[in-house]
């Protein structure tokens, strides 16, 4: 089948950190059919034992949107081993480009499609501030829909900061403002960048991701879209988020 054929093949570029062409029975497909190649990416996956672990949104705001004709944006599948513990090598990335996030943890299970935005709110246990490495397994970034919805959405690693109990109180406090730099460079970030804000943005894609998949688990994590503009990382950096309170740091070697 294509889109098993198309899971292994962008599995194969993560692992041996090689961009491929655009594959041309692909162009031709849509987002519902990059759906069913995460669909053959996640049961590939769970075969040699990297865990299903959570979600993230991309193309999140209304000018991304735009540039695909798009009403909704698109998720995709995170994984046990795409978690970084304070540093990422050169070895591991194609062309990294670092984004500032918000992560939100479920405390239980949700299931189906009629799930209120109440409920939603409900069920999220944690949240952190973190930091997505976003890394295309696509030649120079350059693709179509179908091909970035069936590439994880160009899901990469991501780095997250300590776990609090989620409050709506404090991410309002807060604006979600915040500041991601290194030595020589600062970038400021802040909820209007996220359609809806992060706190909107985690309840659409818990909404999206239980019509497309069915459901989400207790403890899988949602990246709900970046604060701060992506941009291309340098080796021999060391990032800083600071974002509620706290600061998360990341070194690339």
């Amino acid at each position: 089948m294509l889109e098993e054929q198309v899971a292994r093949a962008l599995m194969e570029a993560r692992r041996e950190c090689t961009a491929i062409p655009l594959i041309d029975s692909l162009s031709m497909e849509n987002v519902a059919f990059g759906y069913q190649v995460q669909k053959a990416l996640i049961d590939l996956n769970q075969q040699v034992g990297n865990k299903l672990i959570g979600w993230k949104v991309a193309l999140s705001s209304q000018p991304a949107l735009d540039r695909f004709a798009l009403q909704e944006p698109i998720y995709a599948p995170l994984f046990v081993d795409n978690i970084l513990s304070g540093e990422l090598v050169q070895g591991q990335v194609i062309a990294p480009k670092i984004e500032s996030e918000i992560l939100f943890v479920l405390g239980e299970n949700l299931v189906g499609s009629d799930v209120s935005d109440d409920e939603i709110l409900a069920a999220i246990a944690w949240m952190a501030p973190a930091i997505e490495v976003a890394d295309c397994r696509l030649q120079g970034w350059k693709f179509d829909i179908s091909h970035f919805v069936s590439d994880n959405a160009a899901a990469g690693f991501y780095q997250v900061g300590q776990l609090v109990p989620f409050d709506t109180n404090t991410l309002e406090k807060s604006d979600c403002a915040c500041r991601l730099e290194t030595e020589n460079t600062s970038d400021v970030g802040s909820a209007e960048n996220v359609l809806g804000g992060p706190l909107g943005s985690v309840v659409r894609m818990i909404r999206g991701i239980l019509a497309i998949f069915g459901e989400v688990k207790i403890g899988q994590q949602f990246l709900s879209g970046s604060l701060t503009k992506p941009v291309d990382m340098i080796p021999g950096q060391t990032y800083r988020l600071q974002l509620l309170g706290q600061t998360v740091t990341l070194q690339y070697k």
